[in-house]
């Protein structure tokens, strides 16, 4: 009888946690999207840019003139895409797949040139070039928060 008493009782506890707490808010990140148009035209570097000089000047070498040509800012929650148009006509879709770990799970699709899942630091940036854009390339700067 104790047995059948201690079950129940356990059931209810179980019921009432369901019950009463307090859905789990879901999980969103924040994603900004700058383009960046590299050419080794010149030599100008967009201000903009400069929590980036490092890492371009680094990653990008050869090339000697950096401008920011677009910007997109956007927040997802798991399992929920956005697509953003990108100034070389080509199109960019970001996919929040939920987390692993200490990392976030990012889809990364731009047309049918590409198509990747990451896991990148929260509050990290990433790059991803190799798109032909005027005399140089467009460089996708990625923040992820």
């Amino acid at each position: 009888m104790s047995t059948l008493r201690n079950y129940m009782m356990m059931v209810f506890v179980v019921a009432g946690l369901f019950l009463f707490s307090q859905p789990l808010a879901a999980e969103t990140v924040t994603v900004q999207v700058r383009s960046i148009a590299a050419s080794t035209q010149g030599t100008s570097f967009d201000a903009r840019l400069n929590d980036l000089r490092a890492n371009l000047d680094r990653g990008f070498a050869k090339y000697t003139n950096f401008q920011q040509v677009g910007v997109s800012s956007f927040s997802l929650n798991v399992k929920q895409s956005h697509d953003v148009a990108l100034v070389s006509g080509d199109g960019l879709t970001m996919t929040f797949h939920g987390r692993a770990g200490d990392f976030i799970k990012l889809g990364l699709a731009i047309g049918s040139r590409l198509n990747t899942t990451l896991r990148v630091t929260p509050g990290s940036t990433f790059f991803q070039a190799g798109l032909n854009y005027r005399d140089g390339i467009l460089i996708l700067a990625i923040t992820v928060r």
